[in-house]
């Protein structure tokens, strides 16, 4: 089995959400042997440690329409470098959150090593395409999706380059169930490519798949951004906000099976992890499996069974 030399960059921050404990998520996902068990799944991952992040007892909020930016920024600009390197050696990344501000700087960083010419394959119960001109709460976890596109404070478009991180055409957001209206306002106005629940329900999984073909066709290269509030929370209810009305693990294991199959990923981030909300680890487990999944690999129950039983050859 030919080995994919991957990139581990731990990104401990909550300040983009008002939902603690997804801060510990990286170690977490260390503790569940994340390195060992991708290396099964023939990914040679290179741990670099966590980015790191100031406590908010040491922080001034800053505009509240706006908080804890500046130190959002700096964290995510530290990202930004560390993934734009780890690409332009022509190595995988996974970004393990943290809460989904983390997003801002890994595509950002991988949108300049590829000269913006990216795709984005957004999993989410959430739009996140607020600005700080409608957001309702003033946490940047609901607005970095509009940043990548160039909508909104000028401060995170402009992280790490002031080039545009992510054509808006370029975009495919999976699994929202829960828009804001100023979101909803946007998606229509702009024509963004979304595949809701309602849309799964209504019609299969086989438009979300010609979506991600049409995606692949036009760019070599696509970014997976994976909140696990996505994914229903008898699968995963260590996500920070858990979700009664998500995908089913057939859903996503599904579409990241053929996301990996077909498109080439140089990075996921995996974020909103929440160990302490989680239970015998099935979230943290789950989230290994998809991000060995979204690289074309596999790991699961199964693939662990095949090698244990597997005739001598």
């Amino acid at each position: 089995m030919s080995q994919t030399a991957a990139t581990i960059i731990g990104a401990p921050l909550d300040l983009g959400a008002q939902n603690l404990g997804v801060d510990i998520g990286p170690d977490a996902f260390r503790y569940q042997k994340i390195i060992q068990k991708l290396e099964t799944a023939g990914i040679k991952a290179e741990d670099t440690g966590d980015v790191a992040v100031r406590d908010r007892s040491e922080l001034e909020i800053g505009d509240h329409r706006l908080r804890y930016m500046d130190e959002i920024i700096r964290v995510n600009e530290e990202i930004a470098k560390k993934t734009s390197d780890a690409v332009k050696q022509n190595r995988k990344v996974i970004v393990l959150g943290g809460d989904h501000s983390v997003c801002l700087g890994a595509v950002s960083g991988a949108s300049a090593a590829l000269n913006g010419n990216l795709g984005l394959v957004y999993f989410d119960a959430h739009g996140d395409m607020n600005t700080h001109e409608t957001t309702l709460t003033g946490n940047i976890h609901g607005m970095h999706l509009a940043s990548l596109m160039g909508f909104g404070e000028p401060a995170l478009t402009k992280v790490h380059s002031d080039q545009l991180k992510v054509a808006k055409e370029n975009l495919i957001h999976i699994g929202g169930s829960d828009f804001d209206q100023a979101e909803i306002d946007l998606i229509k106005r702009e024509h963004l490519t979304t595949f809701t629940l309602l849309d799964l329900l209504r019609s299969g999984l086989g438009p979300c798949l010609d979506m991600i073909d049409s995606l692949s066709a036009r760019v070599p290269d696509v970014w997976v951004s994976l909140d696990l509030d996505s994914i229903d929370r008898i699968y995963a209810p260590g996500a920070g906000m858990p979700n009664a009305k998500g995908l089913t693990y057939r859903e996503i294991a599904t579409i990241s099976q053929y996301i990996g199959q077909n498109c080439n990923v140089v990075g996921i981030d995996v974020v909103e992890y929440n160990p302490l909300q989680d239970e015998d680890h099935k979230t943290a487990e789950l989230g290994i499996e998809l991000i060995a999944t979204l690289f074309g690999k596999e790991y699961s129950w199964y693939s662990g069974y095949m090698k244990k039983n597997k005739l001598d050859s």
